[in-house]
């Protein structure tokens, strides 16, 4: 294995990057510059003097437009933030988490000023920048604790005296996100457009040593402190900065320190490792593995109109900058136009007035006498300008809103262009609701989703049980292994106004068609989730866990309607054993009924045969018979000496 590299070769390494990574950001950083001005409606360069400079801003006009629309589902609802779980174990984590980030993106950071940022920058720019991270300040006070001991001869605990410890006091402890500045973001260049996939993202900023030290995460302070007090070191970072102001002591010039987030082989043994280095010229001031959950690069990049395999986005400038050009020469002819006319001119007759008094008294607006009629003055008045420079800038405009989709005050978007009717007309303005909603997807789904996700990954390392319970006012659910990435099994929608109303209604009608077929609990479970859409936690906390209070009337009539119904099936179950007696009686003179019947068929069969017997001699041969066997029997009785006298 080969040894570890020395600081001076790890900084020469991510110098490197940095070089490799300047020709992309100046090129990106170039075009930015060029769309800013005409943004801002600065001067082309070919203005003339005596002729009108202005510049149209349509840029900034369909900006303007579209900043409400844009900020609007962001800003406009307590919450913002609405998670679903992906299974039913995951709903305590799902709504644990919901709480939570809302709480920290509505209360704990300024999204107003956030999202202002973003919906410019979307529009001027072209792309976004925002670095996440973890806010964390604490204090230490000296405290007194009682010094106990127990005594060895009653065992009571006795205070004996004090003693000073530390006691560490949480001040903030917060996730936070920061939209950077373009010009200070160097991407690799090879991710071909996913910053997930770069190897790494520095971050150059402008600050003062004062702050490196209240950080305690930077070393080698003393040398850079050093190259300040003897003026070696380069303050001129900002661009825009022209004040030419200094701060003389050392704690508070400014410094440009370049930080590394990435993968980099510090152990040179073939394997990149999630690395943070951070250096101000030729001196590293922090050299350590990530500090984040995720151990990936804490940047966030989303692009307006981001070419395939692409970085950066297009301002609206690359859209319309052509018509704003086009917009800005017409009405500088126009003006130019209006201002070379004899406007307010009036033309007198040398013989109008019959003296100086009267032609002195014209000329200061007071009343005159004069001669002729008031045809014989001429009025002048700007020249009559033709149709065709109106029409020309309403086709500009119309081309101007069909590409960025923004609809102007002064009739907006119309549907002539497919047709003079109502349909074509709606479909213009369906064009225009499509356009501004694309852009607020391209914002939820790769800027605030990402950005949740990361918040979600950093309150698993970094947020407490006790402050999850204190915000949530519930007991504190564990998180799983795979949740330190952010890979918590929940689904994440940017939460609107209009998404917790529609679902609201949803329930509402649910009950009012089926409310009576429904079981109290579950009614109660329904009514608790309508007030919680509707932002009203307190109340649908309160249904959830609500438990009526029995009336004491109500609850003795339920019991003696009890005691009914127990005393009514006691008597049907007696009747049901009465007739199942009397069955069995029925069936036994039944069964002896048939026994009779069959008895006395029996008799009679025996009487019939007796007759026949009798009729036909057999029982006449039959008691003979019996007569002959019963002698035969005496006489064997008597002895064989008997039967052989009689030759038996």
């Amino acid at each position: 294995m080969d040894k570890k590299l020395k600081e001076s070769e790890i900084l020469e390494f991510l110098k490197e990057d940095l070089k490799a990574a300047t020709p992309l950001h100046n090129e990106a950083v170039g075009k930015v510059k060029e769309w800013r001005k005409q943004y801002k409606g600065e001067p082309y360069g070919n203005e003339q003097d005596g002729k009108s400079k202005i510049v149209s801003r349509d840029i900034r006009r369909a900006d303007e437009w579209q900043h409400a629309a844009i900020k609007d589902p962001f800003v406009s609802g307590p919450d913002i933030v609405s998670m679903s779980p992906v299974t039913f174990e995951d709903k305590p984590l799902a709504e644990q988490n919901e709480v939570v980030l809302n709480y920290q993106f509505t209360r704990q950071f300024n999204r107003y000023k956030f999202i202002t940022d973003v919906a410019k920058l979307y529009n001027q720019d072209g792309t976004i920048i925002v670095k996440t991270s973890w806010e964390y300040e604490d204090k230490v006070e000296k405290v007194k604790i009682p010094v106990t001991e127990v005594n060895p001869f009653t065992g009571e605990i006795v205070v004996v005296g004090e003693k000073l410890i530390d006691d560490i006091t949480v001040i903030v402890n917060k996730p936070s996100a920061q939209v950077c500045r373009l010009e200070d973001i160097y991407v690799d260049p090879t991710c071909l457009g996913d910053l997930d996939k770069a190897q790494f993202v520095i971050h150059e900023y402008e600050t003062d040593l004062s702050t490196l030290r209240k950080a305690k995460k930077y070393k080698n302070l003393e040398k850079v402190a050093k190259k300040l007090s003897q003026g070696i070191s380069d303050t001129s970072f900002d661009p825009n900065d022209d004040t030419g102001f200094v701060f003389r002591d050392v704690a508070r010039k400014k410094v440009v320190v370049r930080e590394y987030w990435g993968n980099f082989d510090v152990d040179n043994d073939g394997v990149a490792e999630p690395v943070v280095f951070s250096w101000v010229e030729d001196t590293i001031i922090q050299a350590r593995e990530n500090p984040l959950p995720d151990k990936k690069i804490p940047f966030i990049l989303v692009g307006n109109g981001v070419e395939p395999f692409g970085i950066y986005g297009e301002g609206y400038a690359e859209l319309i900058g052509d018509n704003q050009k086009l917009s800005t020469s017409i009405k500088r002819g126009v003006i130019d136009n209006m201002a070379n006319s004899n406007n307010g001119q009036v033309g007198i007759p040398i013989d109008a007035f019959p003296d100086r008094l009267n032609r002195k008294r014209f000329l200061n607006g007071q009343r005159f006498e004069f001669r002729g009629n008031k045809g014989n003055f001429y009025q002048g008045s700007y020249n009559q300008l033709p149709s065709s420079v109106f029409h020309m800038l309403d086709l500009i405009n119309n081309d101007s809103e069909s590409l960025s989709g923004s609809k102007s005050f002064a009739g907006g978007i119309t549907g002539t262009g497919l047709g003079s009717t109502a349909t074509s007309a709606r479909g213009a303005l369906d064009a225009a609701s499509v356009r501004q909603l694309d852009i607020i997807r391209n914002i939820s789904e790769n800027l605030i989703k990402k950005l949740i996700r990361k918040w979600m990954a950093y309150n698993s390392e970094f947020l407490s049980p006790e402050e999850v319970t204190r915000i949530t006012n519930k007991p504190f659910v564990p998180y799983k292994d795979l949740d330190v990435e952010g890979a918590i099994d929940v689904h994440i929608e940017v939460s609107t106004a209009e998404d917790m109303s529609s679902k609201a209604s949803q329930i509402a009608y649910v009950f009012q068609t089926a409310a009576q077929f429904v079981d109290e609990g579950v009614r109660n479970m329904a009514i608790a989730e309508f007030f919680r859409l509707n932002r009203l936690p307190d109340l649908a906390e309160a249904i959830k866990n609500y438990e009526p209070t029995p009336d004491p009337v109500q609850q003795k009539i339920k019991e003696l309607e009890l005691l009914k119904l127990e005393a009514e099936i006691r008597e049907r179950n007696s009747r049901t054993s009465e007739n199942e007696v009397d069955k069995r009686v029925k069936e036994t003179a039944a069964q002896l009924n048939i026994a009779k019947t069959q008895s006395l068929k029996s008799d009679a069969d025996l009487k019939d045969l007796e007759f026949t017997d009798r009729a036909s001699g057999i029982q006449f041969e039959e008691r003979m018979l019996e007569k002959d066997h019963d002698r035969d029997s005496a006489i064997l009785k008597q002895g064989p000496s008997l039967a052989n006298s009689l030759g038996l």
